[in-house]
């Protein structure tokens, strides 16, 4: 099979690990507080993941600081900590933007991150795209008004959205890091292999989640409350593993856009698997979805 197609198939994988995500962590919140699932999704990721650097680098056992060394190149710390650092707020924004708003609103508005790596990714990786692109970004935008249109007044566009509803507040600053960790995810890889990388960071995640859950009160939480946490988890790191080798083939806003994806199988399943009432969202999520390809295409 020819590599690109191959990668295109892996960030289709990609986008229904994320939609799993979405829907566990929306599930999650239900059941369990926020600190807790974040906890729970990155610690049963990096159990995975660490597993599978043992299993594919066996020398991580026997010699890990030697065989850590030839793996990485320098640069690798200094990119995992700001990766680290901002994807916990992001994730942290993630969960509590699914607990504030229906998963069938908020998901969709991940889309925006392809728009704002229009401006991101030139600086941080140097791919531009051409102004065709802007065609994108329009369609984004009124996919954006679409997802809240008022069918009691009969309103089709409905744009404040994001003054009246918390959870799409967060996740738009979800949206905003996301475009900037897409870009040192790209670094990260070439710094170093996919599954290091992701391993690496969500090591760090994991860790930084661990000690924000312990540093304040803690209602107590087993395996039942946590379970739908702990599959969002699970289909996480696989899916980002897939996400970081396709990230060595294709254009960066190429995987991110295919990604995304997630958001309409999001909405489709939301109103069958978390029996939200999904009103006009699919049709808003399916024109930004194609204002996200358009911006992809346009980077061709």
């Amino acid at each position: 099979m020819d590599l690109a197609l191959l990668a295109l198939f892996a960030s289709l994988v990609t986008a229904l690990c994320q939609s799993v995500t979405d829907l566990g962590t929306k599930a999650a919140t239900r059941e369990a507080d926020d600190r807790a699932i974040l906890a729970a999704q990155w610690c049963c990721g990096a159990g995975l993941l660490v597993i599978a650097c043992l299993v594919f680098y066996p020398g991580l056992l026997t010699a890990p600081v030697g065989t850590l060394g030839a793996l990485t190149q320098p640069g690798f710390a200094t990119l995992l900590a700001w990766s680290g650092a901002l994807n916990i707020v992001a994730y942290f924004f993630y969960i509590r933007g699914f607990r504030l708003s229906d998963a069938s609103l908020v998901a969709p508005l991940v889309l925006l991150t392809p728009v704002l790596m229009l401006v991101t990714s030139p600086i941080m990786t140097g791919e531009r795209a051409p102004p065709m692109g802007m065609l994108g970004v329009l369609l984004t935008v009124l996919g954006v008004g679409l997802l809240d249109a008022n069918e009691e007044t009969g309103r089709r566009f409905n744009f404040a959205v994001f003054v009246k509803d918390a959870g799409a507040r967060y996740m738009l600053a979800t949206a905003a890091i996301w475009s900037i960790t897409a870009n040192i995810d790209k670094l990260g890889v070439k710094a170093s292999t996919p599954l290091i990388w992701i391993a690496a960071v969500t090591i760090v995640i994991a860790l930084c989640s661990i000690v924000y859950w312990l540093v304040g009160p803690r209602k107590r939480a087993g395996f039942a409350s946590l379970r739908y946490a702990l599959l969002a988890g699970s289909a996480m790191a696989f899916g980002n593993t897939v996400q970081m080798w396709a990230l060595t083939v294709l254009f960066t806003p190429y995987v991110i856009a295919i990604k995304r994806l997630s958001a309409l199988f999001t909405v489709l399943a939301s109103s069958h698997v978390l029996k939200e009432e999904t009103g006009g969202r699919l049709l808003g999520a399916a024109v930004m979805l194609a204002g996200a390809v358009m911006i992809a295409m346009a980077r061709g």
